[in-house]
This record gives C-alpha cells, structure tokens and sequence, in this order.
C-alpha cells in the first residue's frame, strides 16, 4: 500500500471516529440534564446544597480554554444578566458541541490504547439498554413525586405527562444518536477490514 493511500485511510478513519462522537454528544449531554434533573429532585430538600453545586459548576466552566471565554462573554458583571443574541447563541453551542465531541473522541482513544479496544456492542443490545435506563429514569422521577408530593405545584397527571414526555425525548435522541453511530462505526470497519485485505494481497505469504 502507497504510504499516500495510508494516511488518507487513517484521516478518513478519524474522521468518521470523529463524526460518531459528533453524533453521540448530544446523546451524553441529554442524559446528564435528564439525570442532573433526577438528582435535583432527589435531593430537593437540600435545595441550597445543590446551588451551591450549580454555582461552582458554572465557575468551572468559565475557567475552561475557549469553551469558558465564551460562557464570560454571555454573561455580563452586571446582576448577572445574560447579554447574548440568538446568533450567539448557536454560535457557542456550535463551538461548544465540537469541542466536546473532540474531547470524547480523545478520551476514548486513550482508554482504547491504555486497555484494548473493547468489543462493539450490537445495536439491538445498545438500543435494549437504552430503553432500560429510561424506564429506570422515569421510575426515579416519579418515585421521587411521591415521596415528596408537597414540593410539586400542580396535579399529578400534569406532573406524570411532563416525566413521560422527557423520558421520551432522551429515548428519542439516544435511539437516533446510537444508531447513526452504529452506522458510521460500520463504516469504519469496513474501511479497516478493506486496508486489511489490501495488506493481505500485498503480502503472499499471509493467510
């Protein structure tokens, strides 16, 4: 194999590595709102407690590189009044999506080099324990309803709605995310399998 050909195989492989961590940020990022809100509740009796969190959470990130820069420039010294056009906005998020993608690819790139690649789950098996964990997320939602039924405003079937409903969108956004995912894991190992064959051809005496 030309060493050309090489390099161009190994960026299009980090690129489509990059893409499925593109794909599956989102994912991440609506399982930690939904499970920052299940903590919420849990612990509404320590509502300063979690605050507090909040607060030095959001101090974190303003000191992150670019990320934070931005995060200080939506928000302004004055009462803590957030100073941002929809332009800003999306551009922060865009910013913040691609950063965040990169960041995971690298830590899974190390993990991998430190321990092995792990073996692939199936997508029936990915999509399995996705619905898993969303039942046990609704059931901790409403679990923490009834114990502390004198914290919630409003009735209980308006309350039940809103846990269906946002237990619906994490299983929605999983579904789509594992699923492209799975996809483009697909076609990366179709490219190693392909770079390996051509490997093979050019060594006669590879079995």
């Amino acid at each position: 194999m030309q060493p050309n050909h090489q390099i161009l195989k190994t960026v299009l492989s980090l690129g489509l590595n990059y893409m499925r961590w593109m794909q599956l940020t989102p994912m991440l990022i609506t399982w930690g709102v939904a499970l920052a809100m299940l903590a919420a509740l849990t612990l509404i009796n320590f509502q300063e407690q979690v605050f507090s969190v909040l607060e030095t959470l959001l101090r974190w990130l303003t000191q992150l590189p670019i990320v934070g820069g931005y995060v200080n420039e939506m928000m302004s010294d004055q009462g803590g009044e957030i100073h941002a056009t929809t332009g800003d906005f999306k551009s922060f998020l865009l910013k913040a999506w691609s950063i965040l993608s990169l960041a995971f690819m690298l830590v899974s790139m190390a993990i991998s080099a430190a321990f092995g690649p792990f073996q692939p789950w199936t997508l029936k098996r990915k999509l399995l324990f996705t619905s898993l964990s969303v039942l046990l997320l609704l059931a901790g939602l409403v679990f923490n309803y009834y114990v502390n039924t004198q914290a919630f405003n409003g009735k209980a079937s308006g309350w039940m709605l809103n846990f269906s409903l946002m237990s619906l969108a994490v299983f929605l956004v999983s579904t789509y995310c594992l699923s492209v995912s799975h996809f483009l894991r697909f076609l990366d190992n179709a490219l190693l399998r392909n770079e390996v064959a051509e490997y093979a051809d050019a060594k006669p005496g590879v079995d």
